[in-house]
């Protein structure tokens, strides 16, 4: 599979609000093509509504999000579907649908009237729940599968989608341990194939270990941004989370490596 030279995707000022209250104010992100972002903070600081908006989920309130220099609000849905996918935090499957017809779905951007299903879907299907490692469950309804077999069906429908650049909101939700690090590191694979990875992970060292440009918010604010080895630090992990810690080399990857200090309001004497 070819990737195409992946876009910029860049927020320019924007204020995102949900029932009118704003959730962020003013911000402004430069996704670099070929890197593998990730957006860390403590919960409802504003990342997946972040990631939303770059999706184009949410609209903004002020601001623009800019896809290859254009406006994301004024492109036709399939051209962006064409260059960005994503996977969501929650989702919902039809009824009886299999794995195989979800995946599918993932090539409806490369569709038209005039190009129905053709040998070069069934290839990109077939490849996605490969590297997925759901091949074997194929013809399974996606309602029997287990949560870490469901959400690797999701990720194969993304994959199968063969965009550039690719948004990714938790995905590492439902998974136990190995399969999370099989994830990511397929996610990184596909990122030195020349994809673009946006992610929102909970797991700060996770993400310290596989993003190459790290983006810390709080409060619908971007605190800090930069490679983990430069950005985290003791003092960053305090302001962004309220919580004290030792940041060491991880000893296999040379990654920052957080260590949390105990919390005294919990210690019991």
């Amino acid at each position: 599979m070819t990737i195409e030279q992946a876009p910029h995707l860049a927020a320019r000022s924007i204020t995102l609000s949900y029932k009118e209250r704003a959730i962020c104010r003013d911000l402004s992100l430069a996704v670099q093509p070929g890197s593998f972002t990730v957006i860390i903070g403590p919960n409802a600081c504003g990342k997946s509504t972040l990631l939303r908006a770059l999706a184009r989920l949410l609209a903004t309130a002020e601001g623009s999000v800019l896809l290859d220099g254009q406006d994301i609000a004024r492109l036709p849905t399939k051209s962006v579907a064409r260059r960005l996918g994503l996977l969501p935090q929650s989702f919902a499957a039809p009824d009886g649908i299999t794995v195989s017809e979800l995946v599918g779905r993932g090539r409806y951007p490369h569709q038209s009237f005039l190009r129905q299903w053709s040998a070069a879907d069934g290839e990109a299907v077939h490849a996605a729940m490969a590297d997925t490692d759901i091949a074997d469950l194929a013809d399974q309804p996606i309602d029997t599968l287990s949560g870490g077999q469901r959400q690797r069906a999701w990720v194969a429908m993304a994959l199968a989608q063969e965009t550039s650049l690719l948004l990714l909101d938790e995905p590492t939700t439902f998974l136990d341990i190995a399969h999370q690090i099989e994830l990511l590191d397929l996610f990184e694979t596909l990122n030195r194939k020349g994809r673009t990875i946006v992610a929102v992970l909970h797991d700060l060292n996770q993400a310290s270990r596989y993003a190459s440009h790290l983006v810390a918010m709080r409060d619908g604010m971007i605190v800090a941004e930069g490679t983990p080895a430069a950005i985290v630090t003791p003092e960053m992990i305090k302001s962004v989370f309220d919580l004290e810690s030792v940041v060491i080399p991880d000893p296999v990857t040379g990654s920052p490596l957080v260590v949390p200090s105990r919390h005294a309001r919990w210690r019991v004497y």
